[in-house]
Order: structure tokens, then sequence, then C-alpha cells
């Protein structure tokens, strides 16, 4: 991966997760001494089972890594993503707070970047938005409140199902070939499908 370029993100697992907090903050530090920089990785467990949302105290310890660039936060609460950031703002302003919350993409304009499982379902359309934030323009809110109408869509109960709902989004742009997603991973109504083609119209 180093001999690439590439900067490893270190996703959660039921070892790591399991340990207490000095446990926790004892593994990533050893993952830095070990590999050098890095970014870290909080998901909430309504992504996936071993997904935790660290205490304030361990996220904390993440940032004092010096080889820790910053991690994503998956919580899907501002709250949580907030005191985040206001910790990084005190303690080390350079780390950066990757939001993953797809229910409130706007936590760019609080000073979050952004590491969103939706941006994947319209890529250039978010560079637009991103480009309109960066210039002033207004017309920002009106696409953020349309890719937020995805986001909710996208990311209901049970949350897993946006992965499906993303087959879909891509299939109905012709983007993919298939809008199937693995037979083990939660489904979504094909209804769904009249709504995203919707908002493609929309974006278009």
């Amino acid at each position: 991966m180093r001999p690439f370029g590439a900067t490893p993100v270190i996703f959660q697992s039921f070892g790591l997760t399991g340990q207490t907090d000095a446990g926790i903050v004892d593994s990533y530090t050893t993952i830095g001494q070990r590999a050098g920089q890095f970014y870290g990785f909080e998901l909430g467990n309504m992504f996936l089972p071993f997904g935790k949302i660290y205490s304030l105290e361990a996220y904390r310890g993440l940032m004092e890594i010096t080889e820790c660039l910053g991690a994503k936060h998956s919580s899907l609460s501002r709250q949580l993503e907030w005191d985040r950031l206001e910790l990084r703002d005190r303690v080390r302003p350079d780390f950066r707070v990757l939001t993953g919350n797809d229910l409130a993409i706007d936590m760019v304009t609080y000073g979050s970047d952004y590491l969103l499982g939706l941006s994947t379902f319209a890529p250039e359309e978010f560079a637009k938005r991103d480009a309109m934030w960066a210039n002033g323009d207004p017309g920002f809110y009106e696409l953020n409140d349309l890719l937020q109408y995805l986001g909710f869509l996208a990311f209901r109960n049970p949350v897993p199902g946006y992965k499906h709902n993303a087959a879909q989004f891509l299939h109905a742009r012709r983007w993919i070939k298939t809008d199937l997603t693995h037979p083990a991973s939660v489904s979504r109504p094909d209804s769904d499908t009249a709504i995203l083609q919707e908002i493609i119209g929309r974006l278009n």
C-alpha cells in the first residue's frame, strides 16, 4: 500500500473495539509505530455489529498519536461530531475529522471533512456542491438539500440497506449493469427505484 503512496485506513474489528479505551488507544499507538501514518475509523453499530463510537477521551487519545492524521466519525449524530470538532480545534487543529453522517451532509460547513458513502452515489454532484461552498455560491444550499433528500432515503433503517439503494441508483444512471447486491445483504423494495429516478432527474 505505502509504496503506491496510499495511507492506511484502520477499520474496526471485534478484537479492536472489544478493548477498554486505554487498550484501543494503545492498539492505535502500536499501529502508528509499526506502520507510520494512518487514519482511524469509528462506526456506529447500526452499520456493523463490531462498530463502536469511542468515548471523547479515547478520541482525544487518537488525536495525541502523531501518526494518526484523522479519523472518520460515523455515529449519525451531529452533537457527537460537533464535540469532536470542538476538541480538534482545542487540541490538534491539523487533525481531520471525516464525517460519515449521511443524515447531515452539511457538516462540512461546521469544519468537518468527509468520507461519505452517499458521495459515491453522485460524485460529480458532490464536487459541484463543494465548489459552490468554496466560492460562496448560494446554490450550495439547494443542491445540498437535494443530496440530503437522497441521503435520508438511502440511510433510513435498516441502515445497511443503503448499499442496495446505491446499486439501484447507479443502475438507474446506467453506471453499473445490475442493481443486485450480495444475497445476504439488506435489500430495499423495488418501489425505491421510482424515487431514485426522480432524484436523478432533478440532479440532471
